[in-house]
């Protein structure tokens, strides 16, 4: 799994398609997800021990002679619940196996000098950015500009979250099922929930022994997957039943569904995505969770003619592709293919969206734009070059009323769900309100 990740395969997907063909016991299936997204996690801080260990720093590794390194490190730096003299012993099974066994000396020995070295070779960061990328393995780039915005200690809370696990979120599903429904059928499984506070249809999932499609009350569409932070984003559009709504990048759909569901499953929401087998992912989920209301559409929204050929809308959410810096805790790989000049350039097509989707608005219609990024070149940098360009739109900033928690609401009016706070850890998303005079 981890070899497909370091070839450009997300986690996620990985992960299911290997466990989904061997099938393994819920215990080994837990252990399998913890060490791959731990692995994952804490990268460039197994690394740095590594090259510690080595007897030849210099010495260059087969890729998946490394990779079962760092699964063993991880298991002996971070882990609790795998003895010391286990790893190691299984780091040198799967060396023999993966390897030759002409290698499996060599990992030993590596693995052995870590646990005779380990509180030399991984000391806690200081207060410097370098130290603290390289521990809590993220971009130096990264790290360099929230010490700036926030100080060191603020930064090393964000960063030890973002290397959490994050919890499991459902948003109920009102069209088929009640919370209290889905809590009772749930517990009735074995799967403990715990409720949200001034959320009534989300629940928290704890001890998942399997797949999440595998919980009962999935496969009938009683809910979604679908994180707290993302489940206030469409709430925001106010969306009435019989309007015309546009979902400018919908797949894989949750907030398309979120949306029918506030509309009471009537109206009509354009759903539309450029990418077309993930737009016939969304179709599937939506079938599953009986929304009738919505019109998938396979196109690019930065492209005006597209647009215009959709009509005109009361409504539209755009929530755009990009960086994916305030979900790094789902996909912990993405920390490693980011580069500082990612953030402008998604920008650039944020705004290009922005624009075109902008123009389908009807005068007096409501358009949120959204990300579940942080960065300022795709937040508020966007809404900036947006309102400067263009004449007849106008900020709408949003009221604590508009959202679960006053706190979301920062002085601009935007919705931000960043820098986690140490009582409600959420991911970080940004969203803001945008009316046509």
């Amino acid at each position: 799994m981890l070899l497909d990740v370091s070839s450009g395969r997300f986690a996620e997907h990985a992960l299911s398609f290997h466990l989904e063909r061997t099938n393994p016991l819920p215990e080994d299936r837990a252990l399998a997800t913890e060490l791959v997204y731990g692995v994952l996690r804490w990268k460039k801080r197994l690394d740095a021990v590594l090259l510690h260990c080595l007897h030849r720093p210099g010495k260059k590794l087969d890729t998946g002679l490394r990779e079962i390194l760092r699964i063993a490190l991880y298991q002996i730096l971070v882990l609790d619940r795998v003895p010391d003299h286990a790893a190691v012993d299984q780091a040198v099974i799967q060396t023999r196996s993966h390897c030759g066994s002409h290698a499996a000396p060599f990992v030993n020995g590596v693995l052995r000098n870590a646990l005779r070295k380990r509180d030399a070779v991984d000391r806690l960061p200081g207060q410097d950015a370098d130290s603290l990328a390289e521990y809590y393995s993220h971009p130096l780039w990264l790290v360099t500009r929230w010490v700036k915005q926030f100080g060191p200690d603020e930064t090393r809370k964000i960063l030890i979250h973002n290397n959490s696990r994050a919890p499991v979120d459902i948003r109920i599903n009102r069209i088929r099922a009640a919370p209290e429904q889905v809590e009772q059928l749930l517990a009735d499984e074995g799967a403990a929930t715990r409720t949200v506070p001034l959320m009534p249809n989300c629940l928290q999932v704890a001890a998942i022994r399997g797949p999440v499609h595998s919980l009962p009350g999935y496969p009938e569409g009683f809910f979604s997957v679908q994180a707290r932070a993302s489940q206030m984003i469409a709430p925001l559009l106010a969306a009435e039943p019989g309007e015309r709504i546009l979902d400018a990048c919908a797949a894989p759909g949750g907030k398309t569904a979120q949306l029918a569901e506030l509309m009471g499953n009537i109206g009509l929401i354009v759903a539309v995505d450029v990418d077309a087998i993930r737009l016939e992912d969304t179709r599937q989920n939506l079938q599953r969770l009986g929304v009738r209301c919505v019109e998938l559409r396979c196109g690019d929204v930065s492209e005006p003619e597209f647009v215009s050929s959709l009509g005109l809308f009361d409504r539209i959410l755009l929530d755009a592709p990009c960086s994916n810096v305030g979900v790094l805790r789902h996909n912990p790989e993405v920390k490693y293919r980011l580069e500082s000049h990612h953030p402008a350039e998604f920008a650039e097509r944020q705004f290009s969206m922005l624009e075109a989707t902008a123009a389908a608005l009807k005068h007096g219609g409501t358009l949120v734009y959204s990300v579940c990024t942080t960065t300022t070149e795709e937040t508020s940098g966007v809404l900036s070059r947006f309102l400067n360009n263009g004449d007849g739109y106008n900020q709408i900033p949003l009221d604590p009323t508009d959202v679960p928690s006053s706190k979301f609401v920062d002085p601009s009016g935007f919705f931000s769900t960043f820098p986690p706070t140490d009582y409600d850890p959420l991911d970080g998303f940004f969203a803001v309100r945008i009316q046509r005079a």
